[in-house]
């Protein structure tokens, strides 16, 4: 299954209109019980995301569609975004997700992780995130191809490319896979103005 990540920067205070049906996360953590499909053991975790009853009707803002493949990728990905994505600068990418970007995060000298932002109906299988507030101001201000191999030599680092029984399980990067994101993505933040904060929106 193919994981769409999209990254954006936008005023914080805009972000509940540009996603209506979502639900931002509650204020609190909670506890719920869970089963876990693949042992069958009940399991309790804390989290943030918000109810939403069996019994009412999922609003959402995403209309299934086929969309043509032509022309190049870059060109597919963007056709299939979200009109509110679409009017903000971004950049449409694929397969990255908080596993990667956490610790660029750290790298990038910005205190915590990706938080939660806004909870799509869990049919929609989407999630939005935020990057700790500065990121783009940050991340504008450094030279990528440093932070590049800072980054490749992270996400090498056996937590990251193996399994818990120690069988690999991804290859190490390289300074060019960590350029061809950081690259975009410091274009990105350069385009953000006072006030934006960058965020990553990642659809199954």
């Amino acid at each position: 299954m193919a994981l769409y990540s999209t990254f954006f920067v936008c005023d914080p205070k805009a972000v509940p209109r540009g996603f209506p049906g979502w639900r931002l996360p509650l204020e609190k953590p909670v506890k719920r019980e869970f089963v876990n499909p693949f042992t069958g053991t009940k399991c309790v975790v804390e989290t943030r995301e918000p109810e939403w009853p069996e019994d009412q009707p999922e609003e959402t803002t995403f209309v299934a569609q086929v969309v043509a493949r032509e022309g190049d990728y870059a060109s597919y990905l963007e056709s299939r975004l979200l009109p509110y994505v679409v009017s903000q600068p971004h950049w449409a990418a694929k397969g990255l997700t908080s596993v990667e970007l956490d610790p660029l995060c750290g790298l990038v000298g910005v205190a915590g992780d990706l938080q939660p932002a806004m909870y799509a109906p869990p049919s929609l299988g989407s999630m939005l995130y935020q990057f700790p507030p500065g990121f783009p101001a940050r991340m504008k201000s450094l030279d990528p191809s440093p932070l590049a191999k800072r980054w490749a030599q992270e996400m090498s680092r056996p937590e990251y490319t193996h399994s818990v029984s120690g069988e690999r399980v991804c290859d190490d990067w390289t300074i060019q896979e960590a350029l061809e994101v950081l690259q975009p993505l410091a274009h990105l933040a350069g385009r953000s103005v006072p006030g934006q904060e960058m965020y990553l929106l990642i659809e199954a």
